[in-house]
């Protein structure tokens, strides 16, 4: 079952390129990230919902290299098998997660978010870095939404604010769900915690709902938590 992208805008906002897709069935948000415009550019997919063919569609001519994961929840991940098979790109995972991706997964609410299998070529952890070109993405380990749920921070350069995608540790106004298999309260908050020592200008992409930023966060949720 297809699920088209409703939603796709790029922001410049922060120190790199984003384009974000609002695509799924959970309205789930899935990122483009790309090391220069050029065609060829090396680019990065995190979170891979929905999809696939709109996802490349998105990626237009730029090389897509990278699939990072934030989590093993399906809706995340519908697009992973069909984007692997259609491109070649590396999946990266925490190694917590990366046992159920490999997995695979029945579908919760039906067909249209089953998972099939999918190999995870590197499996990280928390202090690990991603590079993407010239780009070198920080692993944070977040656990608390599930086991090894991870957040990708980019600090900022050229006078331009950091990015960090949050997956759903962090969303606008709210955190994940604490009560899924694999959630817990404490974890969440020492992982909020953790966020809250990145600057307030860091642009948060999160996995569903608007951007917002740590410095917003900070009081209504990180510290409220």
């Amino acid at each position: 079952m297809r699920a088209n992208c409703k939603r796709q805008v790029t922001i410049d906002d922060g120190c790199v390129p984003v384009t974000a897709l609002v695509i799924g069935m959970m309205d789930n948000n899935c990122f483009i990230v790309a090391d220069g415009r050029e065609q060829g550019a090396p680019a990065m997919v995190v979170d891979p919902a929905g999809d696939a063919e709109a996802i490349q569609k998105a990626l237009g001519w730029f090389k897509l290299e990278t699939i990072v994961c934030t989590h093993d929840h399906n809706d995340h991940l519908v697009a992973l098998p069909e984007l692997v098979a259609a491109t070649g790109a590396k999946v990266i995972s925490s190694n917590a997660d990366s046992r159920i991706i490999e997995k695979g997964q029945p579908g919760y609410f039906g067909d249209w978010d089953a998972v099939a299998p999918v190999h995870v070529d590197r499996k990280v952890n928390d202090g690990d870095t991603i590079k993407l070109g010239s780009l070198e993405f920080k692993v944070m380990l977040t656990p608390g939404h599930t086991k090894g749920g991870i957040c990708l921070y980019l600090p900022g350069f050229d006078g331009k604010p950091g990015v960090v995608f949050t997956g759903d540790t962090l969303f606008r106004g709210a955190t994940g769900r604490v009560d899924f298999e694999g959630g817990n309260a404490n974890e969440m908050r020492a992982s909020l915690k953790k966020l809250g020592k990145l600057p307030d200008s860091t642009i948060v992409f999160p996995g569903h709902e608007g951007l917002t930023t740590i410095g917003i966060e900070r009081h209504r949720v990180i510290e409220a938590f």
